[in-house]
């Protein structure tokens, strides 16, 4: 038992010696790097060279501060994860960007704790249910579409997610670091709406990853997303996300110029939002803004002037509004997809009712609707997907982590949690983007997993996130005569 306290205290000192010739060690790293990367570019190893630069660059920030290296990875995944991909050769699991930036965050945040230099939060009933999530899902990898290729979706798809909630949750500490968090969305989300005016307007298809699939809805000329997300279903998420985030900003904003700059930014997200063309996210616009408005009176009177904005715009408008393209192959179109989704739904719960404790394996409905002779091989529905994957023992579990993100919000809501780092009103715009998000889960299938961690982060930085707890340090300890230490504590930040 002495052996521990020693070992703390060798770790503690080559941590501190680290810090204090920090900006000596950057210095050298970074020369190191440029000479490595230099001599690389010029030979076969040119990809590897840049994957490990890349990399390099998250790896410095996240040895810096955690929180921040976290935030540059979810606000950069979608454009960069691809590219900064360390290819160990068939057979063995890619060291993807997303893997190694939140495989070191967590080993940072248990060596800490390990260390007494951290204190984790307390375990509570979200991360339990969690848990039992995270092993419901992975039990139907080795059954998955393919093989073992299906334990590593199950872990990129579900626990990824699992840990961004579970490393935001211990390293925000401050309203400002929960604001930061915010910040990260909304970079994601308006640089996903300039990109859906640049894809609109010029017809240009930057990062497009799908081999095959269509441009335009039909003959409409209503052009399909493809950049960036792969799809439309993608683009719209992130924006869904961000406009309750907006509306809290612009209504806190204590500046008239912060005010016309999130008004900006709302207009953007509601027009890049528009040139999805997805009905289920509109939908799950106009649901999250009247849930908010339902507990947020300072938000209701902005969302009934807006309500009767639009209105009156709307009927004034209605005969060039009728005859759109939009309106008639978006809206009111008889070729509509709702049909053909219902019946995918049907025939998952058919296939669901065959095995309905463990499912039938990651992503196997395609196989199972080919098999059975059916012309709806997606299912549509990420609750769904989920349930015919992994049967109950994943699909309770996910539920109910969505009904205690909404009930713990309501606890905060009521003033009944201790060292909460936000206000009633962020709680309630965390409530429109948990409707917005379960609608348009129930709708499509998650094909991003930064989506669910963004989802995952926000619901851990605005509902789960605390106050820091006090940190117990052996070398504060001071042993009085009589034998008995006396401990004092400190405060310590991620």
């Amino acid at each position: 038992m002495t052996i521990l306290p020693q070992v703390r205290r060798i770790i503690s000192g080559v941590l501190g010696h680290l810090s204090a010739w920090r900006e000596e060690l950057i210095a050298v790293g970074a020369s190191g790097a440029g000479i490595v990367l230099a001599l690389s570019l010029a030979s076969p190893l040119q990809p590897l060279a840049i994957s490990l630069s890349g990399v390099a660059v998250y790896f410095l920030v996240i040895l810096i501060d955690p929180l921040k290296g976290l935030l540059l990875w979810m606000a950069t995944q979608i454009l960069l994860d691809r590219y900064l991909n360390i290819s160990l050769g068939a057979g063995i699991p890619d060291l993807s960007l997303t893997r190694l930036c939140l495989a070191l965050i967590t080993v940072l945040l248990l060596a800490r704790t390990a260390i007494r230099h951290y204190r984790l939060q307390p375990v509570n009933k979200f991360d339990v249910v969690a848990f039992l999530f995270m092993v419901g899902i992975m039990q139907s990898g080795p059954r998955g579409a393919r093989g073992l290729g299906s334990i590593q979706n199950a872990f990129d798809q579900y626990w990824i997610p699992i840990l961004t909630y579970f490393t935001v949750k211990n390293l925000v500490t401050s309203r400002r670091s929960v604001h930061l968090v915010l910040y990260a969305v909304l970079c994601v989300a308006l640089y996903t709406a300039v990109y859906a005016f640049y894809e609109t307007t010029t017809g240009n298809v930057l990062l497009d990853h799908r081999v095959g699939g269509y441009y335009f809805y039909s003959d409409s000329g209503l052009r399909a997303l493809r950049g960036i997300w792969d799809g439309n279903t993608g683009f719209a998420r992130p924006l869904v996300m961000a406009i309750p985030i907006l509306f809290y900003f612009y209504l806190k904003a204590p500046s008239p110029f912060r005010r016309i700059f999130f008004s900006i930014c709302l207009a953007l997200v509601f027009g890049g939002l528009y040139l999805t063309y997805k009905r289920g996210a509109w939908i799950a616009m106009v649901a999250s803004l009247f849930v908010m408005q339902l507990f947020w009176p300072q938000f209701r009177r902005l969302f009934i002037v807006l309500l009767i904005v639009v209105s009156i715009a709307c009927a004034l408008n209605w005969d060039d509004i009728s005859t759109s393209t939009v309106y008639t192959e978006r809206v009111n179109s008889q070729l509509s997809t709702s049909e053909a989704r219902t019946k995918a739904w049907e025939h998952a719960l058919e296939f669901w009712s065959a095995r309905p404790l463990l499912g039938h394996g990651l992503s196997q409905y395609p196989n199972l609707a080919r098999a059975a002779g059916y012309r709806e091989d997606a299912v549509e529905s990420e609750f769904l997907e989920i349930l015919v994957s992994a049967g109950l023992v994943g699909f309770l579990p996910y539920i109910g982590l969505l009904l205690l993100m909404g009930y713990d919000g309501f606890q905060i809501y009521r003033g009944r949690v201790a060292g909460s780092l936000v206000d009633r009103d962020l709680v309630v715009a965390f409530w429109g983007i948990l409707i917005g998000f379960s609608i348009a889960t129930s709708t499509a299938i998650v094909t991003c997993l930064i989506n669910t961690s963004m989802f995952f982060a926000v619901a851990g930085a605005i509902i789960y996130a605390r106050r820091p707890l006090p940190v117990r340090s052996p070398e504060s300890q001071v042993v009085p005569q009589h034998g008995k230490p006396l401990n004092s504590t400190r405060h310590t930040l991620a």
